[in-house]
């Protein structure tokens, strides 16, 4: 048994190996991702729930405005949540119960709906993702910062949306791209639930 496990193990090394070594043609990105209209919405936190290789332990934590998000190793997923700020400070972000037992069938925000099921805690999205990424070099692109906002409610779903876009490049004036926040009915600027109501979904 143990031979078999050697064996096993001495194949998988070599990919995780070539998987952190860089492409010869390619470059970088410094990719900064953040939120920057929280303070606009003191009645809400969003949290922020790491999973991947490197991550063993995963638990909830407080994501604050203009934070740069992280999410670790670059192969690990980093999902989005929202709940009640009254909610949390009655029960404390250490104390949400997390399931640890799902299924490795499970990715991206199917196994995030998954995490908990506290009725008070609304899965976002795990589509946003705050990790560096690779251009080839001919792309003068040297670093991006995305900023997104909340724009408000409808019933149990947050919208965010990506409100600027900066990119810096090697050579060049840096490019600045503003997003307008399309017209959304029945949009709200407060959420219509309170910590005693069942859970939803949202939308990006």
């Amino acid at each position: 048994m143990k031979k078999i496990l050697c064996i096993i193990i001495g194949c998988i090394i070599p990919f995780l190996l070539l998987a952190d070594i860089a492409p010869s043609d390619q470059h970088p990105v410094d990719n900064t991702v953040q939120f920057t209209n929280l303070d606009d919405f003191p009645e809400i936190v969003i949290l922020g729930y790491i999973v991947g290789p490197s991550y063993d332990s995963p638990n909830f934590f407080l994501i604050k405005n203009n934070e740069v998000l992280q999410k670790g190793y670059k192969f690990n997923d980093l999902g989005l949540y929202w709940a009640s700020s009254k909610y949390m400070e009655h029960v404390g972000i250490e104390n949400i119960v997390t399931n640890t037992d799902i299924g490795h069938e499970y990715y991206g925000d199917e196994y995030f709906q998954q995490v908990t099921n506290d009725p008070n805690i609304y899965f976002i999205t795990s589509a946003i993702d705050p990790g560096d990424f690779w251009v080839d070099d001919h792309d003068d692109l040297k670093a991006q910062i995305s900023e997104y906002e909340i724009a408000g409610f409808i019933g149990d779903e947050i919208v965010i949306y990506l409100a600027r876009k900066i990119q810096k490049f090697s050579i060049g004036d840096d490019s600045i791209h503003v997003f307008d926040l399309p017209e959304i009915p029945n949009l709200i600027f407060e959420p219509s639930v309170d910590a005693s109501s069942s859970s939803g979904s949202s939308s990006q």
